[in-house]
């Protein structure tokens, strides 16, 4: 039908475009890790990181191991459909330095983009302390072990706060010195870290007992906390799938090492943590495992000092992997100016662009944690953002694939639609289920970022939501094309005919009175330009368009602007008219103007008009705009002048619909009838009661008995009314001259007045 809504920017194909933001370093001058070292290696050592010395045990000892082995695929399950739908984005587009950030952002715009860019940001931040959080306790827990008196001691001093905040100022110099220091010590970490594992491994295979096991398949009765808790405490243990990704900007192939190393490292962490969780539960019982399950680890080790440096290794190497990403997401969105105080973080340094900015405001977070919560509550909140920002990627892969762009065409095979629904759902039910209040507050955090930066960046990039949009649309018109038309379902498909929008303004309001954001409404104008060529026919469209584009936003009006420039629009009409829908969604009223009484030659063209419209069928609405009275209401009033149900029933539906409207706020409706005798008044008066409660509207009916003129009536009854509806015969139409010459005297005596014909689709009772 029209062209687009009010307000929208102009038509573009939907594909990225170049951000206007600070300049991208040349990726050659980036471009120096590979699978391995870019992407498995960072991930390895974030996800087999705190959780698996400090809490693993914890969660035999709390929930058993059938139950253990339950979270553990559940975790796992949420990161692999999150991981697939990275990969498919990832091989979808050119990625470059913030990551996942970068990759939504140029999916679902920058207002997902920045919501998930933010959140995502704070959730490193806070990991950074969360892993130092965990090394510091595992120090504490060998120098000064619970009970004695040294541990008595230290408890009076901050001293395990002291310490990591001392360790997070010595990762902060290491990461500050930039990506190639940081990354180049992670294979002797990776190293230390699989000396430690296996030394663990062999400890537990010699020492494994069958009746513990078996004690410990089943829920500890006595001290366990919930499956959820424990979920919610093992979660973070899964979520270093992000590590590869966020070092985009550092990959030399970021779309073919993203899906290969980020998959790997799932499946080799996972085969670890499998391992591990049924070797503890056949090592001890699970109120050990419950109260001390990094000592007991340390027991099952066959050499102690590697379980020791391991959980140090780890524990730093996660810190500092997230204290690389965390800083490089900030970044980009400061590139991308998606707010004005990001762009101060923007700026890069030295010819690899290091984040220095954004890696000072990652520690000072980081040192805010470390003096505000303990582990496992910082545990549960950095599960929250995670689940959030999963959700959220899964959500904007869902939206690529379902909404069937031509341009989403990821090389990655392994992804589907559905996947990415269900791991966006398992993420939203998850978090549901570990807190509703956490759930909600995050959720709430998420959504607040959101709506304020909708409508507030300084980006603009494509982005699939139209894509989406246009592919639902596509569906339900196919859908809507099938379904047989019932008046219960009327709703008004307005289209306003006028020769210059600019000129004739308050009908376009007063049409927008009669849609009130239940129907459609769309403005056509209708030009004659018999000696211009067809090029510039199409470039004065365009500009018409836009005008009519900037009406409707100006007065804050959603509907749509079109235009017709035609050599002869008296003779043009009826293929426009015949012409104006889409499938079955057509126009079904249709609203002109009455020029004043001077302007012949404008009435002899919209008498023309009519005459055209008339064989359509369509619901005709003549707006006559009228004195405005200044005398301030109470109340608005808007009266109906019934004769018939024919007319009566959308004339009452208009009357109904403009009191919905935000302008007409609470406006009384009057329903008004003239008979001659007592007997007609009683009649009419039950009749049209009985009608009004049937219809289900709330108006105050008033019938006058009178022998005086009809139109007399009207001035005297509705001279100071806000709006007035009269009804129309099919001849009034077709003969407009005649009948609107005849209508004068009335019209100028009184407010804004519509002239309603019905097709009689509109049923009252329906």
């Amino acid at each position: 039908m029209a062209e687009s809504p009010s307000g929208a920017a102009a038509e573009q194909p939907n594909q990225s475009a170049q951000v206007v933001g600070l300049p991208e370093p040349d990726r050659s001058a980036q471009a120096r890790f590979g699978t391995f070292g870019g992407v498995f290696t960072p991930c390895v050592l974030t996800i087999l990181g705190v959780i698996m010395f400090m809490r693993s045990g914890y969660v035999i000892g709390d929930s058993g191991l059938l139950r253990g082995l339950l979270i553990l695929a559940i975790a796992k399950a949420i990161t692999t459909l999150t991981t697939l739908s990275l990969s498919a984005i990832a091989t979808n587009t050119e990625v470059r330095t913030g990551g996942v950030y970068y990759m939504i952002s140029r999916t679902l715009g920058p207002d997902f983009g920045g919501a998930i860019g933010i959140t995502l940001f704070v959730s490193q931040a806070v990991s950074i302390a969360f892993y130092v959080i965990g090394a510091s306790e595992a120090l504490f827990g060998l120098i000064a072990p619970e009970g004695t008196q040294m541990a008595a001691d230290l408890a009076a001093w901050p001293a395990e706060r002291l310490v990591s905040s001392g360790t997070i100022l010595l990762l902060f110099f290491v990461t500050f010195k930039g990506a190639d220091v940081a990354l180049r010590a992670q294979y002797a970490i990776l190293v230390l870290l699989l000396l430690s594992v296996l030394s663990f491994f062999i400890g537990g295979i010699m020492n494994f007992d069958t009746a513990a096991f078996s004690a410990n398949l089943g829920i500890n009765e006595v001290e366990s906390k919930g499956f959820w808790i424990a979920f919610a405490i093992f979660f973070p243990a899964a979520t270093g799938i992000t590590a590869g990704a966020n070092m985009s900007g550092d990959l030399k192939n970021p779309a073919r090492s993203i899906p290969r190393g980020t998959l790997l490292a799932i499946g080799f962490t996972t085969l670890v943590y499998l391992v591990q969780l049924v070797l503890m539960a056949g090592f001890t019982d699970q109120s050990t495992l419950f109260a001390a399950p990094f000592q007991t680890l340390k027991d099952m080790s066959i050499f102690m000092p590697l379980v020791i440096a391991g959980v140090f290794a780890a524990t730093l190497s996660s810190a500092l992997g997230s204290f690389l990403g965390a800083p490089r997401i900030l970044q980009a969105m400061g590139k991308d100016r998606l707010l004005r105080p990001l762009v101060y973080f923007g700026h890069g340094h030295g010819p690899a662009d290091e984040p220095r900015r954004a890696t000072v405001l990652s520690l000072l977070i980081a040192e805010a944690i470390v003096w505000a919560g303990d582990l496992d509550a910082v545990a549960q909140v950095i599960s929250m953002f995670f689940l959030i920002a999963y959700g959220m990627i899964n959500l904007s892969a869902f939206v690529e694939g379902r909404g069937g762009n031509p341009s989403f065409r990821p090389s990655f095979r392994l992804f589907g639609w559905p996947a990415a629904l269900t791991g966006s759902i398992g993420c939203a039910v998850a978090m549901v289920k570990i807190d509703e209040t956490y759930a909600i507050v995050s959720m709430f955090i998420a959504g607040a970022i959101y709506f304020s930066l909708r409508g507030r960046t300084q980006s603009s990039f494509g982005d699939a939501k139209r894509g989406y949009v246009f592919s639902r649309t596509r569906q339900h018109l196919l859908t809507l094309e099938n379904m047989t038309p019932d008046p219960k379902n009327w709703r008004p498909a307005i289209v306003v005919l006028t020769e210059n929008a600019d000129r004739e303004q308050n009908l376009v309001q007063c049409a927008s009175w009669l849609e009130s954001g239940r129907g459609l409404l769309s403005v056509l104008e209708i030009s004659s330009e018999a000696e211009m060529p067809i090029d510039e026919r199409l470039s004065v469209r365009h500009h018409h368009v836009a005008r009519i584009r900037g009406i409707l936003r100006d007065k804050q009006l959603t509907g749509f602007a079109d235009s017709v420039v035609v050599p002869d629009a008296n003779h043009s009409l009826d293929a426009v008219l015949q012409a104006y829908s889409i499938g079955s969604l057509r126009p079904n009223t249709v609203v002109v103007s009455v020029p004043p009484p001077a302007q012949t030659e404008r009435r002899q063209r919209v008498a023309q008009m009519l005459a055209t419209v008339a064989h359509f069928g369509h619901n005709v609405v003549l707006y006559k705009g009228g004195r405005s009275d200044s005398t301030p209401k109470r109340r608005r009033q808007i009266h109906v002048w019934w004769h018939g149900q024919r007319n009566g029933s959308l004339l009452a539906l208009f009357a109904y619909l403009a009191s919905q409207h935000s302008q007409w706020d609470k406006a009384e409706i009057r329903m008004l009838r003239v008979v001659h005798s007592d007997e007609e008044k009683q009649e009419a008066q039950a009749s049209m009661g009985a009608l009004m409660a049937a219809a289900r509207l709330a108006v105050r009916i008033e019938v006058v008995m009178t022998d005086r003129p009809v139109s007399e009536v009207i001035v005297d009854e509705s001279g100071a009314a806000d709006l007035v509806l009269l009804g129309m015969r099919q001849s009034d139409v077709t003969d407009f001259e005649t009948f609107v010459s005849e209508r004068d005297p009335l019209l100028t005596r009184l407010p804004p007045t519509l002239l309603v014909l019905s097709n009689g689709e509109a049923d009252l009772l329906a």
